[in-house]
């Protein structure tokens, strides 16, 4: 096998949807911007994601019990990189929502998840949620992540 850093370059061709996973964790509302996200199954619905073991937030997402999965829509660029640099959420651009998660105002689709299930994946931990809940807002695109860029789709 390669480098890591030619195994990165390559996976950098595949396009990704960009996610916000946000949890309460010691009392703040903590994010992280994802875009290793999937759907896994419809009964019952699930999803996974991966949070790198290393990551300053990882511990916040590994002991929840509960996140929500914010897909951000194409005008939500400086929320994704915000969230990549920073552990709370950005002030003024998140709220609670009426099942009591953190989530992130204008999203285009909001998952609430419950843990089902974590699994190791080398330097990641793999994070299984099952689907709670949905909400959706009007179709504003989509925004993705393709060659270590943000683009937007839609």
């Amino acid at each position: 096998m390669s480098s890591s850093h030619s195994f990165r370059e390559a996976m950098s061709h595949y396009p990704t949807g960009v996610t916000v996973v946000a949890t309460y964790y010691q009392g703040r509302a903590v994010g992280i911007t994802a875009n290793s996200f999937a759907s896994v199954s419809l009964e019952p619905p699930l999803v996974l994601w991966s949070v790198a073991r290393e990551a300053d937030r990882a511990a916040a997402f590994l002991e929840s019990k509960s996140y929500s999965i914010s897909f951000l829509n194409k005008e939500q660029e400086g929320i994704a990189q915000y969230c990549a640099d920073n552990e709370d959420l950005p002030p003024g651009r998140w709220s609670e929502n009426a099942q009591g998660f953190p989530v992130i105002d204008g999203a285009s689709v909001v998952l609430d998840c419950r843990q089902y299930a974590v699994y190791p994946g080398g330097d990641h931990d793999i994070i299984v949620g099952e689907v709670m809940g949905i909400s959706q807002t009007d179709g504003r695109g989509a925004l993705s992540f393709y060659k270590s860029e943000y683009g937007k789709l839609g």
